[in-house]
This record gives structure tokens, C-alpha cells and sequence, in this order.
């Protein structure tokens, strides 16, 4: 029987900035600050208020990730 060898993961460091443009003011970085900044959180939780995105688009959006 063949053994399965164990698979390590190959981790990359990323080299480039992070950007936050007009249209994703929030990246997929946790720690990074864009993830408390205070105006763009109340932005984004007046869409929400106005039914513009659903509480899970807003978590996807703040977590960096498409809508």
C-alpha cells in the first residue's frame, strides 16, 4: 500500500502594498487598519441601513472579499 506523504503548504510572502481604492476601500489583510476605520465602517453600515448590501455582503466586504 502506497503511503501518503504529508503535504506542507508553500507560503509566499506578498511583496506589493496593499491597495485600497475608491471602490474596495478594504483589503483581505485582517490586521491591516482599513478593517477599523471608523468612516468607512459607518459607510458601509448606512448601505446596509438603506438596504443597498445584506449584513453578510457588508461582512464580505470589510473581510476583503467580492461581493
Amino acid at each position: 500500500m502506497a503511503r501518503q506523504q504529508e503535504q506542507t503548504p508553500i507560503v509566499l510572502p506578498m511583496e506589493d502594498d496593499i491597495l485600497h481604492t475608491q471602490s474596495h476601500p478594504f483589503c483581505s489583510d485582517l490586521t491591516c487598519p482599513c478593517h477599523e476605520d471608523a468612516e468607512l465602517l459607518s459607510d458601509l453600515a448606512q448601505a446596509v441601513d438603506q438596504g443597498l448590501l445584506t449584513p453578510a455582503e457588508a461582512t464580505r466586504f470589510v473581510e476583503g472579499k467580492a461581493v
